[in-house]
């Protein structure tokens, strides 16, 4: 099969357009106003095929815009324009977290287990750090990165054994990790918000919980009660307990004295999520967002997530490689 742009953007449509018809739909709210001149589900395909960055003509949203207007005109008679498209999109941005939600359903294993960790996702560099302009009521300096530190924000990923993103959790770049997986774990069973682990005869937390900006979204990915295999930084056996009983969380880090085959297979298996990252950062642009407020950061990493899932899904309808996104289209 020609993997041509129209082929992709028709194949990209048909797929988001079941999902959205399959398990959206009924989940969205209803708005008022005259009709649309673009359905849903194409303004989401458009918001979707925007996030790559490998191997299309585009590198922006606006791009792809200019592309498709001055290409493929025939498949989207009624697109509008580059800001119009835009307020669709953060109307929409929630259908982007269940669109994640239903792909990874489908694409993962009964024997699946996860990966877990947390990345930098810069906003500034050098100077910029101290005056970000962009996103600077959440933007924060925090270790992490190739410069060991980073202005911006953090992110916890969890995905699947095969590399299926299923959940994520964003915060500012000085907080850390552990507070941000509190928040992924605890939001998935309904509960958003963070506490910590609780002291046995006073049931108060035993560490202050942070003040910093914490995304709370209505999903974090399905609860999964397999193993997550982590990084040491989640050693400590008062948050490993508190997480599995208060959230069905079961987070199982390399242990200090584990002989050299084991730690052979843990530090191959828990690669899996940093390929993850990797892709999200060179092949869909996670590594700079270019949102300029909070909530267009939400719906760019929201609308990258689904796409990276989607990708999969399309490498696997192509009998491709599932982390061949560099090259999907031709």
């Amino acid at each position: 099969m020609e993997r041509d742009l129209e082929t992709f953007l028709t194949a990209l449509y048909v797929i988001v357009d079941d999902f959205y018809q399959s398990h959206i739909r009924s989940q969205m709210p209803t708005w008022g106003g005259p009709p649309v001149l673009m359905s849903e589900s194409e303004v989401r395909c458009l918001g979707l095929a925007a996030q790559w960055r490998s191997g299309v003509p585009w590198k922006s949203e606006r791009g792809l815009m200019r592309s498709v207007r001055k290409h493929l005109r025939s498949l989207l008679p009624t697109l509008r324009t580059p800001s119009a498209c835009n307020r669709r999109l953060r109307h929409l941005w929630g259908a982007f977290l269940l669109i994640q939600d239903a792909v990874a359903e489908e694409l993962a294993h009964a024997d699946d287990y996860d990966g877990m960790d947390g990345f930098p996702l810069p906003v500034a560099h050098g100077a910029r750090s101290f005056n970000p302009g962009w996103l600077a009521a959440i933007a924060r300096l925090g270790k992490g990165g190739n410069d060991r530190y980073c202005s911006g924000v953090r992110m916890m990923m969890v995905s699947k054994q095969h590399g299926v993103a299923t959940g994520w959790a964003l915060a500012s770049g000085n907080v850390q990790e552990r507070w941000v997986a509190e928040l992924l774990f605890r939001t998935r069973v309904g509960v958003p918000g963070v506490q910590g682990p609780l002291d046995v005869q006073t049931q108060q937390p035993k560490v202050t919980p942070p003040t910093a900006w914490m995304a709370v979204l209505p999903s974090w990915g399905a609860v999964s009660h397999k193993p997550i295999l982590s990084d040491c930084g989640f050693r400590g056996e008062d948050w490993r307990a508190h997480w599995a009983a208060a959230s069905s969380a079961h987070v199982c880090p390399l242990p200090k004295a584990a002989p050299g085959a084991q730690r052979r297979w843990w530090i191959s298996a828990r690669q899996m999520v940093e390929t993850t990252f990797a892709h999200l950062r060179e092949s869909l642009g996670l590594k700079y967002s270019g949102a300029h407020t909070t909530w267009g950061l939400l719906m760019r990493v929201a609308a990258k997530v689904a796409a990276y899932n989607l990708g999969i899904m399309l490498n696997r309808l192509f009998g491709r490689p599932d982390f061949a996104c560099a090259t999907l289209i031709v």
